[in-house]
């Protein structure tokens, strides 16, 4: 007895094709920022890494300004399904769930995303019609997963207040550690600083 061919995959839109090559302009553009700064990221060498021609980059991406926002936008959404994966994993007890938060919190500030993200925020602050967007697409991206930890929070036994206090000072307190880093190595006095903000959390300061 023989069988018949397998059925053929059903063949793929040209809406899904157009957005597959979109995501993987994306990936090539935040790529080429990570590993070589935003002087590294020009069109020819974005589509150089996705492996196409600069025409077929900019049928998706009209101008440097477009790459310059998908390459942000790659940077939050990579950072977002990294924080979803910290928010799901189960806590037990207020002291686990801040240290899981503020884990999360240091997988982001001192990972590429952030430094992608912060370069282009800052190089896109002197582009008047660019900084608007920039700003809000990074917004929409990350201000949900501070939403959620502050819900955890609550669910733990927070206030609403103290949750959106605690989850605010948490991050600015690990961005800072991060920035720090530029000029100076963590050392026991960042870890003390911590230790201490987790005990006034948890009212043993």
């Amino acid at each position: 007895m023989t069988r018949g061919a397998p059925p053929r995959p059903p063949r793929r839109t040209q809406a899904e094709r157009s957005e597959t090559m979109r995501a993987r302009l994306a990936t090539a553009a935040f790529e080429t920022i990570a590993e070589g700064g935003l002087k590294a990221l020009r069109l020819r060498a974005v589509a150089e890494a996705a492996g196409v021609s600069q025409g077929a980059l900019l049928h998706h991406f009209p101008d440097k300004n477009a790459v310059i926002l998908a390459a942000v936008v790659e940077a939050l959404t990579l950072a977002r399904d990294d924080s979803a994966a910290w928010l799901d994993k189960a806590t037990v007890g207020r002291e686990a769930l801040l240290r899981a938060m503020l884990a999360e919190f240091r997988a982001f500030f001192f990972s590429d995303r952030f430094w992608v993200a912060m370069g282009i925020t800052l190089e896109a602050s002197k582009v008047a019609d660019l900084y608007p967007t920039v700003r809000s697409r990074i917004a929409d991206l990350r201000t949900p997963t501070y939403a959620a930890w502050a819900q955890r929070l609550v669910l733990a036994g927070w206030s609403e207040s103290d949750a959106a206090r605690d989850v605010r000072s948490g991050a600015a307190m690990i961005s800072g550690a991060a920035v720090r880093r530029i000029w100076a190595d963590s050392d026991a006095l960042s870890q003390e600083v911590e230790a201490d903000w987790i005990a006034q959390r948890l009212g043993q300061g």
